[in-house]
């Protein structure tokens, strides 16, 4: 059964998603790898799944997202959005020129963290 929180969460994500689509109209250039603006995470190997990258890592959820928005930043991509709470978290970033877009996804699970990064890069 979904809690309030999981729908909420949800919501939160497809509406971030859509405005990211929405703003551009394709894939980074190689859909296999991160794009160079965006780092893996300490100690972790991002697989692509679907749309997304994806990795585990026990780190909780605010620290993962504090790596991003910083690492973010100094690559000029900026927050939109972040969210977080019992569910885990999210971050919504992109660059001035609408270009770049990221979501990034945090859920806990039986002690680690799942990460789900997807990406929208406009060429």
């Amino acid at each position: 059964m979904m809690t309030p929180m999981s729908r909420a969460r949800i919501w939160i994500g497809l509406a971030v998603l859509s405005m990211l689509a929405g703003a551009c109209d394709s894939q980074p250039a190689d859909p296999e790898t991160l794009p160079n603006w965006i780092a893996a995470y300490p100690e972790s190997s991002p697989q692509k799944a679907g749309s997304a990258f994806v990795f585990q890592t026990k780190d909780p959820t605010e620290k993962i997202l504090d790596f991003y928005e910083r690492q973010l930043a100094q690559a000029g991509v900026h927050k939109e959005a972040r969210g977080g709470g019992e569910y885990g978290g999210f971050l919504a970033a992109g660059d001035d020129s609408h270009h770049r877009n990221v979501m990034i996804d945090v859920r806990p699970d039986k002690g680690m963290s799942e990460v789900s990064i997807t990406v929208v890069a406009k060429k």
